[in-house]
């Protein structure tokens, strides 16, 4: 086995026009259940963190925007967190709970 091996390598050599390295270390096999739970953590960390910015969007431009407008015109910060928690915050908890959980 070694030796064809080796010659493998020396064609391959001769057809590159140069000196082929090659590793001892064997290849890890692909795992599919391990890619697929970190794929599937990576998604639900990336859905909390932008839940979490949104809020963070929220308490920042709120204020900014009730303090450039008319009184008449200003938003309740406490209605648009609870529409925006009551919209998305199911979704996110759901997947929070489910991938999170160890």
């Amino acid at each position: 086995m070694a030796f064809m091996n080796e010659d493998l390598k020396l064609k391959a050599e001769k057809a590159f026009g140069g000196v082929i390295r090659t590793s001892s270390n064997t290849v890890i096999p692909f795992n599919k259940e391990e890619h697929e739970t970190k794929e599937r953590s990576r998604l639900a960390r990336a859905l909390v963190y932008s839940f979490l910015f949104g809020i963070g969007i929220i308490l920042i431009c709120t204020p900014i925007y009730n303090l450039n407008v008319a009184t008449d015109l200003r938003l309740s910060l406490f209605n648009i967190l609870t529409t925006y928690s009551g919209l998305l915050g199911p979704f996110v908890g759901v997947i929070a709970g489910y991938y999170f959980k160890n």
